[in-house]
């Protein structure tokens, strides 16, 4: 009877003992990806961490563009390590190895991070990845042909027209960016929902959501606790924002009630706005739906303000650092641009403004207006020649880092746009991503720099810009984009005979 008992608890512990092993093993199997990761992580170099919060607290510092991320590659090389609660994210520097992420179809997913952003954006283009994110951009990228993005040059004149109208007429010192963020969303208001800019009655578009659009992603990446949507959800912050996207959306939904009845009456002369060609989209293939339409509204309204308000505001602010640069771009203005406001520039005198688009491009180099992007790789990639990444794992991009690695650009924190002058040696494109680059690029990229280059030369016939005594340095921020704290200040002189746009 003993011996039974024996072998039947002898028995018992060796299966309690496979079932542990086998139970570990099934574990190891399903985490061996993030132990890949971790030991990785590990053996490279970064910021430092701390326990369980790693380097989120890094995202709050003030000093985190300056000091961390512009000497991250002299620091770290080409491979570095961050640590986002206990999940570690790898940063990719060096543009050989941007290519092999940015150019393939098979990497296009999207950081588990920008789900932060779905309140805010919506499941645009920006935030979607997948089938959703494929079809999308395969519907929408015809109404981004050059020649239907040259049309909305009426609309980025009115738009600087009108602020000529509102700067000051005699010299003064002021923050260009309040004004140009004005006038970037009037062009959207027109450009995206078919709000013209010289409506008569704007009291409406002055309490739009859009004017007042905050991202709360910043605040729970530094609160890690609350990157979990079950505890999220229980702040007041996530009920402020809930409230905020709801705004967003009913406001979208009534522009495009409005604009299915104003195509009813539309004419082949009259302006259209992107809204117009969704709705188009959408009738053709009902699988595109007014949800659909309202998430990519949001984000054409959203991310194209303050990238490229901030876009137009550091240029300003550098050409008045840099009187040869502003003075080339003003004889530039003068040869190819009308001097008589009541005449629209044309699209051919827009494409010959070529000093003015090398000084915008040098200006993003320098001043990101996105500094910051996330993709999650869909198979292995091999970094550097030495580090292999497993599938999933997710890549941080720092365009401000890479746009200032001194093999590529010589003197890197040195303002010169003939580095993208016509002369000027190939550049690596995947060394210059303000808008990104490969299958995700932004698609709005063109439409961007038309209308900054329409913006910029707008002013420049109008006003000479010199630097604010006492505010002649600039200190970026991270908020998402790419900030100046205090703001861009110039000194704004008429030019003896500008044009009265009145």
């Amino acid at each position: 009877m003993k011996f039974f008992q024996a072998f039947e608890k002898s028995s018992a512990v060796e299966l309690y003992s496979y079932l542990m092993l086998l139970l570990v093993s099934v574990l190891l199997y399903l985490l061996s990806d993030y132990l890949k990761k971790c030991i990785l992580a590990f053996r490279l170099p970064g910021p430092t961490a701390y326990p369980v919060i790693g380097n989120c607290l890094e995202i709050a510092k003030k000093d985190l563009i300056t000091r961390e991320i512009a000497q991250a590659y002299k620091n770290y090389g080409p491979l570095a390590r961050v640590w986002i609660f206990v999940f570690p994210m790898f940063v990719v520097f060096d543009p050989s190895d941007l290519k092999v992420i940015l150019s393939s179809k098979k990497h296009t997913d999207k950081s588990l991070f920008y789900k932060l952003l779905h309140n805010f954006l919506g499941r645009g283009l920006i935030t979607s990845s997948g089938h959703k994110w494929s079809t999308h951009r395969k519907l929408i990228q015809p109404s981004f042909n050059i020649t239907i993005l040259e049309k909305f040059i009426e609309t980025f004149a009115d738009s600087a027209s009108s602020l000529i109208e509102k700067l000051p007429k005699e010299e003064t010192i002021l923050n260009v960016t309040e004004y140009v963020n004005n006038c970037v969303l009037d062009i959207l208001n027109e450009a995206v929902l078919g709000v013209p800019v010289k409506a008569t009655d704007k009291a409406e578009m002055d309490q739009s959501p859009f004017r007042q659009g905050k991202v709360v992603a910043p605040y729970r990446i530094t609160h890690p606790w609350l990157l979990f949507n079950s505890i999220y959800k229980l702040t007041d912050a996530a009920s402020a924002e809930l409230n905020q996207k709801k705004q967003l959306d009913d406001f979208s939904r009534k522009m495009i009630h409005r604009r299915r009845e104003a195509q009813k009456t539309l004419t082949a002369t009259d302006r259209r706005c992107l809204l117009d060609f969704m709705i188009e989209i959408s009738n053709e293939n009902p699988d595109f739906t007014d949800e659909d339409i309202i998430d990519e509204a949001c984000t054409f309204m959203l991310a194209g303000q303050d990238s490229v308000g901030a876009a137009i505001a550091f240029t300003l602010f550098l050409l008045a650092r840099h009187q040869d640069h502003q003075a080339k771009c003003y004889e530039e203005v003068k040869q190819h641009l009308v001097s008589d406001c009541q005449k629209l520039p044309t699209a051919e005198s827009i494409r010959e403004l070529r000093y003015l688009e090398a000084c915008i491009k040098e200006s993003l180099r320098l001043y990101p207006s996105v500094p910051m992007m996330a993709r999650k790789i869909g198979e292995g990639v091999r970094i550097d020649n030495k580090y292999n990444l497993p599938p999933g794992t997710e890549i941080l991009i720092l365009p401000y880092a890479t746009h200032r690695l001194e093999h590529i650009y010589p003197d890197p924190e040195r303002f010169d746009p003939e580095r993208f002058a016509d002369t000027a040696p190939h550049q690596n494109p995947y060394a210059f991503l303000p808008f990104s680059a490969g299958p995700r690029n932004c698609i709005g990229y063109k439409f961007a720099y038309i209308e900054m280059k329409t913006v910029i030369a707008r002013i420049l016939q109008n006003y000479h810009l010199t630097p604010a005594p006492g505010k002649e340095e600039v200190e970026p921020v991270f908020r998402m984009t790419l900030r100046a704290r205090g703001g861009l200040w110039v000194k704004l002189t008429p030019r003896q005979g500008s044009l009265k746009c009145t």
